[in-house]
């Protein structure tokens, strides 16, 4: 370690073979990186909001998990290789500001007004800054170490690559390009992880980076809902509703945080159900909130428009789905587990509300939402202490809880 205090230089090492029982938490830039990303969340869900068509709700998902993944990139990285020293700090805030400088350019693009351009420089320059990192630490990281960060270094150049040269390609095929690029990130981690073995992650830090940037998106959602329907004219009927969004968000937190097994982040290359469930699950909650807001605009009509629907339910139903393949991850979960098979069915009625509920006025398919969300709530807190009580044996589950 060179110097000491904040402008110190510490050389990044391989974090994951140090004391399993101790625990990493995230630091206070980890937080600033995530509030940087929310502002591409919020011109996502905004956009989403102000015009959500079926090519709209493309864009959405296609943008949110390429945002979703650059993050995980450095949170991956952090967990890994972190010492939160001068570079790592200089470097990461060189990304952070690359992040902002894409966000501006997602409502033309979500608007199909241009922007692609400047947002396909600002990915690569992103992911660009993580290979620097792992350049860095593969000065001072041997052994398994040293292969994994081979293994991003060469992939993540790669495909950043594939983003720059999109630019020299006119839609779609630029678009086409970007997805390719994709793919092909999202396909590495499952080689990767393999080479470190049993330590390829730090549990304790990897949950609760995930949930950070959970309660972030949820938090800038409701932000977003509240600035866009500032200033409007709220009746008694606009405040019922707007108050049933707000309990339905309540009911995401909470099933997130107390109730929501995580378990399955610490079975080895498993855990990556864990990670890649997120990147439907955050889209789910900033759908949701833009759905919110065309329900409190829309609340005097007669029905709630289908995209509206799609968005408010359909973003819930998404949310719900990973939850359940992440449950379904743990390793003492079984097909009968109680949990599991109502999130599966609170699935089924969101869909059914979105795909059938156009004779609803806005208030009734609030309700009608919340009443889900509120009913999965309470069978999930008072489901058996395993969480994986069977529907046709709940004696034995029971038992089995009380024996510890």
């Amino acid at each position: 370690m060179l110097g000491s205090g904040t402008f110190r230089l510490e050389p990044p090492r391989l974090r994951t073979n140090e004391d399993p029982a101790s625990e990493r938490h995230a630091t206070w830039y980890e937080l600033f990186f995530d509030l940087v990303f929310a502002a591409a969340v919020i011109e996502l869900a905004t956009a989403l909001a102000e015009d959500p068509t079926s090519a709209v709700f493309g864009r959405f998902a296609g943008l949110f998990v390429a945002i979703a993944w650059a993050w995980t990139g450095f949170a991956v990285y952090a967990n890994r290789f972190d010492t939160d020293d001068l570079i790592y700090r200089l470097i990461k805030g060189g990304a952070a500001f690359a992040t902002a400088a894409l966000a501006v350019e997602i409502p033309r693009l979500m608007a199909g007004e241009g922007g692609s351009m400047a947002f396909a420089i600002g990915y690569a320059v992103v992911r660009l800054l993580l290979v620097a990192l792992y350049v860095r630490a593969r000065l001072h990281v041997r052994e398994q170490g040293r292969r994994l960060i081979d293994t991003y270094i060469v992939t993540i150049t790669f495909t950043a690559g594939l983003w720059l040269a999109s630019i020299m390609f006119p839609a779609p095929y630029r678009f086409i390009i970007w997805g390719v690029a994709l793919a092909l990130d999202l396909c590495v981690p499952p080689y990767a992880w393999r080479i470190l073995g049993s330590s390829t992650i730090v549990v304790s830090h990897i949950t609760e980076r995930f949930g950070q940037f959970f309660i972030v998106v949820l938090g800038v959602s409701v932000a977003s809902v509240v600035g866009a329907v500032s200033g409007l004219q709220f009746s008694f009927e606009a405040w019922v509703l707007a108050a049933a969004c707000f309990i339905t968000a309540l009911s995401l937190w909470w099933i997130y945080f107390d109730l929501a097994d995580t378990s399955v982040v610490g079975r080895g290359t498993l855990g990556l159900v864990f990670v890649y469930g997120h990147f439907p699950l955050l889209p789910g909650i900033a759908a949701f909130a833009a759905g919110t807001t065309l329900a409190i605009t829309e609340v005097h009509r007669d029905a709630l428009e289908v995209g509206g629907r799609w968005a408010l339910a359909g973003g819930l139903a998404v949310f719900a789905l990973a939850l359940a393949v992440m449950h379904l991850g743990a390793e003492w979960t079984s097909l009968r587990d109680r949990s599991l098979l109502a999130r599966i069915v609170l699935v089924a009625i969101l869909v059914g509300l979105a795909a059938l509920g156009g004779g609803l006025s806005p208030l009734l398919f609030v309700l009608l939402v919340m009443a889900a969300m509120l009913g999965q709530l309470l069978l999930e807190a008072f489901t058996f202490p395993t969480g994986a009580a069977s529907v046709l044996q709940p004696q034995e589950a029971a038992l089995g809880s009380g024996g510890g």
